[in-house]
């Protein structure tokens, strides 16, 4: 590993059902990379394989908000109704742990996170496409985890998100798993 990355933040966004979790679990889990994903509190509902703690810090709206007015987060939004944030203790934890931290956030928190943490830090935003719509409606189908009308609006939010790919640093269409993960550790072991 290169020795800079103990100064190193890498963020992965993208469309909802593009395969952003899959990569990023990916990388946490490889033995020879030091990789550890931001823990975000969100207000939303756990799914069925989702835990405290692991997957998110599920929390209530009430809550959320008092964190907010303590400070506590470098980053928050409101995402489909719900909402999401990092904590500056979570950044934290993983520099003390030696880990190098990924997030995993939309593009309005891939934004403001590079804007906000790029004083102190090397941020590099890498934003993950689908090939096309059709395959991105029919991955969001296959999760199982959506309604229709769900569907609709985080296709909408799909195309508000492409609008800002040039603000990323590089750019992967996913339409092979094992590519673009490939395209991935490339870029983090290289960069």
């Amino acid at each position: 590993m290169n020795e800079n990355f103990n100064k190193k933040i890498f963020i992965i966004s993208g469309p909802s059902g593009v395969g952003k979790t899959t990569i990023g679990n990916y990388v946490i889990d490889a033995d020879d990379l030091d990789f550890e994903k931001i823990i975000t509190t969100t207000t939303r509902e756990p799914r069925a394989d989702e835990f405290y703690g692991i997957h998110y810090y599920f929390v209530d709206d009430e809550k959320f908000k008092r964190q907010i007015e303590a400070g506590k987060f470098i980053e928050y939004a409101l995402v489909h109704g719900k909402y999401y944030g990092s904590t500056y203790e979570e950044l934290d934890r993983i520099f003390s742990d030696g880990k190098i931290p990924f997030y995993i956030v939309d593009h309005q928190g891939a934004v403001f996170l590079k804007e906000k943490l790029s004083k102190e830090y090397i941020v590099k935003l890498i934003l993950l496409v689908p090939p096309n719509e059709d395959e991105l409606i029919n991955r969001l189908k296959q999760r199982g985890t959506e309604s229709e009308e769900e569907i609709k609006i985080r296709l909408q939010d799909s195309k508000k998100q492409l609008q800002y790919k040039d603000v990323y640093d590089y750019q992967i269409v996913n339409n092979d798993l094992e590519d673009a993960i490939e395209k991935f550790i490339k870029i983090i072991n290289n960069d």
